[in-house]
């Protein structure tokens, strides 16, 4: 069974017509696959899209119907979430002391997935310093962007 894990810029993918929306989208439907999100994800998901709707990419009504249908395919477990514990946090701090170059949320995705390392997922992100750093934790690094 297929693991992958989902950052920001891959999540906004699956709600936005962008480069790698069918990639995203194809790998949510694959048949026996686990989707994960980190919490954090929700916050910076919301936030990305009001700034999509406050740019005028997206009207009042579309941003809402996107909340709408990401709340709804959560509720049907599309997506599996995964919260920060004390260990993730000492997990960022090593990281960002490693790559000071790292963003918080950058960090703590990273935290995420290498504490779900031993389900041998795949990181989905078009993130380059994210994925960068993907294969030498273990992690497969997927970019939808790469089509």
């Amino acid at each position: 069974m297929p693991f992958y894990y989902f950052d920001t810029s891959a999540l906004v993918k699956r709600y936005s017509r962008e480069r790698g929306t069918s990639i995203v989208n194809a790998l949510l439907a694959k048949r026996g696959k686990t989707a994960v999100l980190g919490t954090i994800s929700i916050t910076e998901f919301y936030s990305t899209m009001a700034l999509k709707a406050q740019q005028g990419e997206l009207t009042r009504d579309d941003w809402y119907s996107v909340i709408f249908k990401f709340e709804a395919e959560a509720t049907r477990g599309l997506y599996h979430f995964v919260a920060p514990s004390s260990r993730t946090f000492l997990t960022t701090k090593q990281l960002i002391l490693d790559h000071p170059y790292l963003r918080t949320a950058q960090a703590l995705q990273l935290a995420l997935a290498q504490e779900l390392r031993p389900l041998r997922l795949s990181m989905v992100s078009s993130d380059r310093q994210v994925l960068d750093l993907c294969r030498p934790f273990g992690i497969k690094p997927i970019n939808p962007e790469d089509d």
